[in-house]
């Protein structure tokens, strides 16, 4: 697997190993312990577990036990039972306290596919207790499987680390912030919103004056979520993402797409439909006169029958009386087809308004990972 064997000689060329400060401290003592493959063969299964103690000997408060150390502690015949553990917790304790650490990490690592997964869970020795266990994926791709795998130590073994961090940039100060229903504070906020779990939270603004924002924005493990919000127009400019820790601004790598100031919307639809309805107030007004006008032949006409007189000389004036009527049928139908119009025309425009003030959001991905840029 010289995919792994890269990852590896990445990982000891610029972090710290087992021997390094975290392991040198006297944080709590922890052994990792037989780690059975599953579908691996021994080198993918050996260069995993290298890549699982490096990442280990990383996590602040732990003092990683070298594997030789563990070795020497549990040999002899003294231990021959326990070296035979089925994986019960019972006799995990037994091992842990043998190998005199205060915890024991022990579990199944195997393939999926392509990708791997982890089934790991860490003993307590002085309880006796099985204190947590994780089952999860791991993807087999050279950028995440480190970050992925540390992620997972970090819920098994430390999971109140596992948080990330919200930074709000707002041009408006006084504004209220709420974090998930929780006041985090007024903008200008002194430094990031700290100690949140991974996934979606909801960002609240509020000001007096203005309308309030609220977005649900995802948070990444040991990153900070860099947000812009308009709270002018109560949108979100833009999301980026870097590690925490590190500068100010979106990392190298890390794609942050931001919404330009938008065109205002033509006012052709606006005209149009405007006029649209004049043409309607003008054939209903027409229509009334042409209505009228065929009203007063009808009654001559009346008139003429009951006294008797009507004769070739009335000729005239009904087909008077009929186009008069023709003329209230067309300017009738002419006012009902611009009223539509313009109706149709007037929500179009609305439409067209919302569009050009939608948030484009962008999400920059971790380094070698493009933001991806959508309106809605």
């Amino acid at each position: 697997m010289n995919t792994l064997v890269l990852l590896l000689l990445l990982w000891s060329s610029g972090a710290p190993g087992a021997t390094g400060p975290a392991a040198a401290g006297n944080g709590v003592s922890v052994a990792l312990w037989r780690l059975r493959p599953l579908g691996l063969d021994a080198a993918t299964a050996e260069r995993l577990e290298q890549l699982l103690r490096a990442e280990l000997g990383r996590l602040p408060g732990l003092r990683l036990q070298a594997a030789e150390q563990t070795s020497t502690y549990l040999s002899g015949p003294r231990w021959d039972r326990l070296r035979q553990c089925p994986g019960d917790t019972t006799c995990l304790c037994g091992v842990a306290r043998a190998a005199k650490v205060d915890k024991l990490i022990t579990g199944v690592i195997g393939a999926l596919g392509d990708d791997y997964t982890l089934d790991l869970k860490l003993v307590d020795a002085a309880g006796c207790r099985e204190e947590r266990r994780i089952n999860e994926a791991l993807s087999g791709q050279q950028d995440l499987l480190i970050g992925a795998m540390r992620a997972a130590l970090y819920k098994l073994v430390a999971p109140r680390l596992y948080v990330g961090s919200i930074m709000l940039e707002v041009a408006a100060s006084g504004a209220e912030v709420l974090v998930d229903g929780r006041p985090v504070g007024r903008t200008p906020l002194a430094g990031p919103i700290t100690s949140l779990r991974p996934g979606g939270h909801k960002i609240t603004i509020k000001k007096e004056g203005t309308s309030s924002f609220e977005e649900v924005v995802p948070v990444r493990f040991q990153q900070v979520t860099r947000v812009k919000v308009d709270l002018v127009r109560s949108t979100l400019v833009g999301i980026s993402y870097e590690r925490e820790g590190g500068r100010q601004q979106a990392p190298a790598g890390s794609t942050e797409l931001t919404r330009p100031a938008p065109a205002p919307p033509s006012p052709a639809l606006k005209i149009a439909a405007w006029t649209s309805l004049g043409l309607a107030v003008a054939g209903a007004t027409a229509g009334a006169l042409c209505g009228w006008r065929a009203q007063v032949a009808e009654d001559e006409i009346e008139q003429a029958v009951q006294e008797g007189t009507l004769g070739p000389a009335h000729q005239a004036v009904i087909d008077r009386g009929r186009r008069w009527a023709l003329g209230t049928n067309i300017s009738w139908g002419v006012a009902a087809g611009a009223a539509v119009l313009g109706t149709v025309m007037f929500i179009l425009d609305s439409l067209s308004r919302s569009e050009a003030t939608s948030p484009a959001v962008s999400l920059g991905g971790p380094a070698g990972v493009v933001g991806l840029g959508f309106a809605f």
